[in-house]
């Protein structure tokens, strides 16, 4: 099951990127970026950790590089979520490896990608709020946003020290 969401998101992250560069006219980088999908679909199969962590700075890259020459957010917002969604699945997949076999294996995946999947669409929403609505960025918006990335941090450590 996470293997098959592995690949789902990955064709999204590849397909997106591949598509939007293509209407660009950037062969040579569409090609590449092909192959290189070929090549993480293997490495996925074959828990390769190290392909993974190269996947989801190429293709972040690579859809921020789109946005600053001009693509089309959407298709460059899809190839990031994609790449994201992939990177997560394949480690995701390589704990699963190791996780005792009394665990209940399919539950866990399901879990896993109802919440990766929440969190897409959480994502994607805000992603199409912010390209629709322009709001400046002021002294006191940067106040509140430090103060929630405080407490998203403080969270995130708490929780940390639990598990």
């Amino acid at each position: 099951m996470s293997y098959f969401a592995f690949v789902i998101s990955l064709l999204m992250g590849v397909g997106s990127l591949a598509f939007a560069y293509d209407g660009a006219g950037f062969d040579l980088l569409v090609q590449g970026l092909l192959a290189f999908g070929a090549f993480w679909l293997y490495a996925g199969w074959r828990r390769w950790a190290w392909a993974s962590s190269i996947g989801i700075l190429l293709l972040v890259a690579l859809a921020g590089y789109g946005l600053w020459i001009e693509f089309s957010p959407g298709w460059m917002i899809a190839g990031a979520l994609g790449g994201l969604m992939a990177w997560d699945l394949a480690e995701f997949m390589r704990r699963l490896d190791v996780a005792p076999k009394s665990e209940n294996l399919r539950d866990l995946q399901l879990r896993h990608i109802t919440r990766l999947t929440l969190v897409a669409i959480v994502g994607v929403l805000l992603a199409s709020i912010s390209i629709l609505v322009r709001l400046e960025f002021t002294f006191e918006w940067g106040v509140v946003l430090t103060l929630v990335a405080v407490l998203g941090v403080t969270q995130l450590v708490a929780w940390l020290r639990r598990s």
